[in-house]
């Protein structure tokens, strides 16, 4: 197993290229959701009543928006906005891991060649994928809903509803990490051309070590997450600032650190 983690990292650390493309990419849509919500909130933060107005003029300016919200279109544009950005972001992620994983397969040619030409090559079968996997992740909703509902109906306080939930929001957990690990595997043997039933069959067989593998290094991602925030919370300021940058670079380095270690199961 640690072998398996040893050498996804020394692959993680020889793709400079592609830690850089991941960042951009990430950076880049954090950056629009914040000009976004801006847009958005900023002008509604103006017209809300401030401290010096009555408790009535806050309740008269959420009653009107409310109606506003309820009784107009003006969410419309918004909510259109949102789908389109959703959209964007459904047809770039395939896209951006097709160059992924074949740069990973492909190491011996060059970074930003090997980048496009898995582009190239795989995006039109990844998107497939990704289509494939969200729908199957999606799935259980169906038959959660009329569990949920329930649960809101039969549980008075926020306690007893928790607890009653929480074993399904564990199990769709889980079945979501499965599938996740399972379409990584259908996307390796995509990109090597090795056959959707050899990907699925070494699937089965090293489905322990890959399931063991995946939880260290999110139990590794998740611990050095927690010690980040603590060490921002601590040193306020540029330290801060600092430490929240170097954070979404080592959450690409995790990401990809899983792939390739992942990738080291199925070519093994």
């Amino acid at each position: 197993m640690m072998r398996y983690m040893k050498n996804g990292f020394k692959d993680t650390l020889s793709q400079s290229f592609l830690l850089l493309v991941l960042w951009l990419y990430h950076f880049t849509w954090g950056f629009l959701l914040l000009m976004l919500v801006k847009s958005v909130v900023v002008p509604l933060m103006h017209r809300y009543p401030g401290e010096h107005l009555s408790a009535a003029a806050s309740q008269l300016f959420l009653a009107e928006s409310q109606f506003r919200l309820m009784k107009t279109d003006i969410s419309h544009p918004y909510i259109w906005l949102l789908v389109g950005v959703a959209a964007a972001r459904m047809l770039l992620t395939p896209v951006l891991n097709a160059g992924v994983y074949y740069s990973l397969a492909n190491p011996h040619l060059n970074a930003g060649y090997r980048f496009l030409q898995g582009i190239k090559r795989l995006s039109g079968s990844f998107f497939l994928y990704y289509v494939l996997q969200m729908a199957i992740t999606l799935a259980p909703v169906y038959w959660l809903f009329p569990v949920v509902k329930k649960a809101f109906a039969q549980h008075a306080d926020y306690a007893s509803l928790s607890l009653a939930l929480l074993p399904w929001a564990a199990g769709y957990a889980a079945f979501g990490f499965l599938i996740r690990l399972l379409f990584m595997f259908v996307q390796f043997g995509r990109t090597t051309e090795s056959g959707l039933g050899s990907s699925l069959g070494l699937f089965v067989r090293k489905l322990p070590a890959i399931v063991l593998l995946a939880c260290l290094l999110l139990a590794l991602s998740g611990a050095f997450t927690a010690a980040a925030l603590s060490a921002s919370l601590i040193w306020a300021g540029l330290t801060a600032l600092i430490v929240q940058q170097l954070l979404h670079i080592t959450d690409m380095v995790f990401k990809l650190w899983t792939i390739a270690s992942q990738y080291r199961i199925y070519a093994d």
